[in-house]
């Protein structure tokens, strides 16, 4: 089985902030340029698309002056069409058929974007969603890393009280979490740690750290994009650096968000790392794959597990 253990270098809201005002992602060129936001998800209602202009580097982002209102904007796929409301300052929510095959995401399906100003300009973009993502397996390993010591329950199994089953109890730097994938033609994974306690304490506390230092640290982050010929993956303890409750997900993502991930140092790992250059690049500028406009309409599928880290013993 091909393991692989994740590193620390971006959160997966950074993809998603690559479109809601990095400064990072946007050249001077593209000041004024339409940024269109919006991931589809298996299984889920489709999702706000949120459309603005891109800043100046000097301009502060806010959603009230850069907003593009008044768009005409529509999801096709081949069942029908969803077609989108203008909720307010750029952002549009889906009108609901009452039709499941149109109101949820499906997998394995083309949806294209297509999004019309009040000018007349075009922009379009078009996803096809991965298949449905599962973990057939959440298991503790001993800290070598070869025997399974138990099995995690699953938000399936438990609900939300995963967090306090005894089973889903780990304690700081003792054994190794993996995650077990079933496999699936997916373009790349993605996994993201989440801290969801945000008044619990560090689990670590080096000498030769500051209390400025303590600032940085990030309750949510994430992987590199990860190649399909993974079939497991582990957490690492050197990413939690928080007691209290996490849920990790595990994201198969579709070409569209690879592509921006892996086109920006700063979304795909600051040089791909253990990936062997498939993720970070050198690219001059970064892959939005919309015609018309940047930014990210892309598609993922998602499993998820939750369970408690407790202080070091």
């Amino acid at each position: 089985m091909k393991k692989l253990i994740l590193t620390t270098a971006l959160t997966i809201a950074a993809v998603l902030a690559a479109c809601s005002g990095d400064r990072e992602l946007f050249s001077p060129e593209n000041v004024g340029t339409l940024v269109v936001d919006a991931t589809l998800q298996v299984d889920k209602r489709f999702p706000e698309v949120v459309l603005y202009r891109a800043p100046a580097a000097s301009e502060p982002f806010d959603l009230k002056t850069l907003g593009e209102t008044g768009a005409t904007v529509r999801i096709h796929q081949r069942r029908g069409t969803v077609e989108y409301l203008s909720l307010s300052f750029g952002v549009y929510t889906p009108v609901t058929s009452g039709n499941d095959s149109l109101d949820v995401v499906l997998p394995g399906t083309t949806y294209r974007l297509v999004i019309e100003t009040h000018s007349g300009e075009i922009l379009t973009a078009t996803t096809t969603t991965p298949p449905r993502m599962t973990v057939s397996d959440w298991v503790l390993l001993d800290d070598a890393g070869e025997t399974v010591t138990r099995r995690l329950r699953t938000f399936e199994e438990a609900g939300d009280t995963v967090y306090g089953e005894p089973e889903n109890q780990l304690y700081y730097l003792e054994g190794l979490l993996e995650a077990r994938l079933d496999p699936i033609p997916a373009v790349a994974y993605q996994a993201g740690i989440y801290s969801l306690d945000l008044d619990s304490g560090f689990t670590i506390d080096p000498d030769y750290l500051d209390e400025e230092d303590f600032e940085e640290f990030e309750r949510n982050i994430s992987s590199p994009p990860i190649l399909p010929s993974e079939d497991s993956i582990r957490l690492p303890w050197f990413a939690i650096y928080f007691h209290g409750r996490y849920k990790i997900k595990i994201f198969a993502v579709d070409r569209n968000w690879y592509d921006l991930a892996r086109s920006v140092p700063e979304l795909g790992g600051g040089g791909g790392g253990a990936f062997g250059g498939n993720a970070g690049d050198n690219f001059s500028r970064p892959i939005f794959n919309v015609s018309g406009g940047i930014g990210l309409f892309g598609s993922v599928s998602m499993d998820s597990v939750g369970f408690f880290v407790h202080p070091r013993r």
